[in-house]
């Protein structure tokens, strides 16, 4: 079953081209500021939306430099409540990196439109980010834990400059949004202690990387879409250490390249029936490179300051034993962790049958926080 972690690791959402931030334009400017905010356009609202904004604002590279990222806040209708609303900094599942698949000019695909409309109605603002690169000049970073969790916890300092939005806020994710959400919740008190975090809600994170790439090692194993990317995003994080044309055949290279003009519902359909044997020169090789490149992006184990609540579906592709390991890894170490199955849930349907545990665990990390 964990051979097939891999080709349903992470979600895809087409859309349209984003407006580009100018180069440089977070420099000098402290992490959440706002570079530009405007309306988001009603077809990308979710239903019961109060305002919305569609944003770009200053945050923090993977090698610590400034940057912008993009990104949206939603609020709920109405007046907000003393000391305004509580928030969710919301961490989207991976899209893919061109500019056009960035969640806020992509919209929130319809499984998850549920769980985001959940949010607002239970009276949470929510800020979403796009990721490093993601709707702004530049190659993402992709999966790099810093990097997302900046991006993330900046979101959240950016809708504090723009609306009602308390102090309070909670980091929650889904797919590699858990992923961040976990970097967030580990990084929140060094990176941002002028907020006050409550705690960390993963949805079917991805972790357990080098699991992950072990299952990949077998040359007939189904190709992920998610692998494309790799080859766009591992030379920005390890520049001059990874080389693409050392790893993938020529056919893998012409995936790598329309990886930069498309999102990865359109790069699923393209390896659809592929193996790694197809893509990779030397499969096990390239899985164990991976392995190594990605050891510094492991979800942190170490105590959390703050509670963790992590959900994962029965049915997932990605198997659910992944997280549960990382359960007991926090369990390890000291931090107020619960774990969750989604009886029945496979990737596209546990936002909409875990958002009932999920509101009333953030209910529960709000009145404790």
């Amino acid at each position: 079953m964990l051979r097939a972690a891999l080709v349903t690791v992470l979600l895809a959402v087409p859309g349209a081209q984003a407006a580009a931030a100018p180069p440089g334009a977070g420099a000098g400017r402290p992490p959440g500021t706002v570079v530009v905010a405007e309306p988001l356009p009603a077809a990308l609202r979710l239903a019961g939306t109060g305002a919305a904004w569609r944003i770009r604002y200053a945050s923090t590279t993977w090698n610590g430099r400034p940057t912008v990222v993009s990104g949206t806040v939603s609020v709920p209708p109405g007046r907000p409540p003393g000391g305004g609303w509580r928030l969710v900094g919301f961490g989207p599942g991976f899209s893919g990196t061109p500019d056009a698949c960035a969640a806020s000019r992509a919209g929130t695909p319809p499984f998850a439109r549920p769980f985001g409309e959940a949010l607002l109605a239970a009276g949470y603002a929510v800020a979403v980010t796009d990721y490093e690169g993601i709707g702004t000049p530049g190659e993402a970073s992709g999966v790099d834990g810093r990097a997302e969790a900046y991006a993330l916890i900046d979101a959240v300092r950016a809708a504090r400059r723009i609306a009602p939005v308390s102090r309070s806020w909670a980091a929650v994710g889904y797919s590699l949004g858990g992923h961040a959400a976990l970097w967030a919740g580990s990084l929140a008190a060094s990176y941002a202690p002028s907020l006050r975090h409550v705690g960390t809600v993963a949805v079917a994170p991805t972790t357990q990387w080098a699991l992950q790439f072990a299952a990949a090692r077998d040359p007939q194993a189904p190709l992920s879409p998610f692998v494309p990317y790799l080859g766009r995003t591992l030379p920005v994080t390890n520049p001059g250490e990874f080389r693409p044309d050392e790893w993938f055949t020529p056919f893998g290279l012409e995936l790598v390249s329309r990886a930069g003009r498309a999102c990865i519902e359109e790069i699923a359909g393209a390896v659809a029936g592929l193996t790694n044997a197809d893509v990779f020169r030397d499969p096990a090789a390239a899985m164990t490179a991976f392995t190594a490149l990605f050891a510094d992006d492991e979800v942190p184990t170490a105590r959390y300051p703050r509670p963790v609540r992590l959900a994962h579906g029965t049915s997932d592709a990605l198997p659910a034993v992944l997280t549960e390991i990382t359960a007991a890894q926090l369990a390890a170490s000291g931090t107020d962790i619960e774990y969750a199955p989604a009886p029945g849930a496979d990737h596209f349907t546990v936002l909409s049958v875990a958002a009932p545990q999920v509101l009333t665990w953030l209910d529960h990390l709000f009145g404790e926080g």
